[in-house]
């Protein structure tokens, strides 16, 4: 039935017919097109995604992979304000984050718990915060940022912030959690299953609490889904409250047997719970631990009972079920006047035989154990960052800071500055590269008038610092990357997956016709075959690589170990 042009137009719009689908019913109607942005305002867009893609880098090496800190301030009224998920805060003396952490825990806790316990004078958490305030408060006249040395007892309340921060901002703040936190009893033991839950939070899993009241069927502390992969793992978390054994020489056979028993003790404790893909995360609170040396004595000793667990351990007859297990031991726990905040952790697996990591492997199996394992890999990546709290709300480098909490202006990529030019006279430029290779020097590639050249900039030391801690992407460079680690294959991979992202089609399909002799993977779906092609670039360079190293005299430092 044909539509006048005069009635309702049957899309229901409420139209007429010819005002409003008539012509796109007829044949031959040329539609109008968008019409393409000039080569200006496309330049532009371009560079502020390379800016924005520069930042969130920055922000993703202090931040981990979870959820961004959203904040913005009403410069007018001066309130910041901080959304943690979908709940909004403010407040007007927030200067830099951890003034705002300070803020979160005190509320999460109970601003009627902390009057009632304060007077009490037996909680933790009290004396770490009059220690700060005695410590660190600011004199009339002081400039409103300063910079301090880290005391445990200032890294004992601040982690405990970041952490809870970091688990309502990804999921929510479990009531038992808090419960637990309230209690001077259980709150060390609830302190550290904060931390895991932080470390869960940042690595990009959603958490849930899973633990039930006592007495019900065993559970763990939490439950984490994989992002990236959708798996589920089980985690459980135990800290060791106190050592029987002087803990000043960690070699001693009497602490040994101790610090043996007890990682058998909790593998042994947490296997009975039948857990689903089974991470027991162990926290050992040694106060003397403060160098590398001695940490590696204490991994040495550990993975002794852990491979003695896997070797011998039953649980009502049967072996022992495959687990990851995470050992790690946050010095300032268990001694809070221990100056800095120093922890560390490293990891080890039950039955897990194609987990990369402490054994000899061919480089492609190795590779295909990382991308399988990548979930875990990521956690402990996770937990470094989730152990050092972010001081500026957007990433900035805390470097960059004032006295006044503002920022320092820095050249970045884009900007127009004065430079001389190749004749020695001062003309402005655009800045279009910036290289600074972690010295007190940058080459800037700059651009004016159709010409280009390289002029050296000085950096302040507050600039090198950032550029060697986060790359050069603190100038707004979006292609760079961190220098990579010796003997780690993976972090390589890492390098190649990113540089291979974005592959066409096209690229792969020429990549495959250059080498015929992986001929087979020419009909894996193009996201598979960019992870084969970056496969194929790690395993050849890291056998060049590796070639070379044998032929140079040096000292091999293999270690699975991470220190923040």
């Amino acid at each position: 039935m044909k539509t006048g042009r005069n009635e309702l137009c049957p899309c229901g719009s409420g139209n007429k017919f010819k005002k409003c689908c008539l012509n796109s019913t007829k044949r031959n109607v040329e539609r109008s097109l968008v019409s393409e942005p000039n080569p200006t305002s496309l330049a532009q867009a371009k560079a502020i995604l390379r800016k924005h893609q520069a930042a969130e880098s920055v922000r993703q090496q202090q931040q981990g992979h979870g959820n961004p800190i959203v904040s913005w301030m009403d410069e007018t009224n001066g309130f910041r304000f901080v959304a943690v998920k979908l709940t909004v805060h403010w407040g007007k003396d927030w200067i830099i984050f951890p003034n705002f952490l300070d803020y979160f825990m005190k509320k999460s806790l109970g601003y009627e718990w902390g009057a009632q316990e304060r007077s009490k004078g037996r909680h933790p958490l009290f004396r770490w915060l009059q220690k700060t305030k005695a410590y660190s408060s600011h004199k009339p006249g002081e400039p409103k940022v300063k910079t301090i040395v880290m005391m445990g007892f200032i890294a004992c309340w601040l982690h405990l912030a970041y952490a809870l921060y970091l688990i309502a901002h990804h999921d929510e703040l479990p009531t038992p959690l808090l419960k637990r936190l309230r209690d001077p009893v259980s709150f060390m033991p609830a302190y550290h299953e904060a931390l895991v839950g932080a470390a869960l939070a940042v690595s990009g899993m959603e958490i849930s609490c899973a633990e039930t009241e006592a007495g019900s069927t065993p559970t763990p502390e939490f439950r984490a889904k994989s992002k990236a992969t959708g798996k589920v793992y089980e985690v459980e978390a135990k800290r060791k409250n106190g050592w029987r054994a002087p803990t000043g020489d960690v070699t001693n056979a009497e602490f040994q047997r101790e610090l043996q028993g007890y990682v058998r003790n909790q593998i042994h404790k947490a296997s009975k719970k039948k857990l689903t893909n089974p991470i027991y995360w162990i926290e050992l609170s040694i106060p003397t631990i403060l160098a590398q040396l001695d940490w590696r004595a204490v991994a040495e000793s550990v993975e002794i009972a852990i491979r003695d667990a896997e070797n011998s351990m039953t649980v009502n007859g049967q072996p022992i079920a495959p687990a990851y297990v995470v050992i790690s031991n946050h010095t300032f726990l268990a001694n809070e006047n221990v100056t800095g905040h120093p922890c560390f952790g490293f990891l080890q697996t039950i039955k897990i035989d194609d987990f990369p990591s402490g054994q000899p492997l061919e480089i492609e199996a190795a590779l295909e154990g990382y991308d399988k394992h990548r979930d875990i890999f990521w956690l402990m990546e996770a937990w470094k960052t989730a152990s050092t709290v972010p001081t500026t709300f957007d990433g900035s480098p805390a470097e960059w800071l004032n006295s006044d909490g503002g920022l320092q202006r820095t050249v970045k990529i884009g900007d127009v500055i004065e430079v001389p030019d190749m004749d020695g006279k001062t003309m402005k430029a655009t800045v279009e590269d910036i290289s600074s290779s972690g010295t007190d020097k940058a080459m800037l590639v700059v651009r004016a008038d159709d010409r280009r050249w390289i002029v050296t900039m000085p950096l302040t030391a507050a600039e090198a610092q950032a550029a060697r801690r986060y790359t050069d992407a603190v100038f707004g460079k979006d292609n760079t990357s961190h220098i990579l680690r010796n003997d780690d294959p993976f972090d390589l991979y890492d390098w190649m997956l990113k540089a291979h992202a974005n592959m066409s089609q096209e690229q792969v399909d020429s990549f495959f016709e250059r080498n015929p002799t992986l001929e087979s993977y020419k009909s894996l779906p193009l996201k598979e075959a960019r992870v084969r092609v970056a496969r194929e670039y790690t395993k050849c360079t890291w056998a060049s690589s590796q070639k070379d190293k044998a032929t140079k005299p040096g000292r091999a430092s293999t270690t699975d170990e991470t220190i923040s």
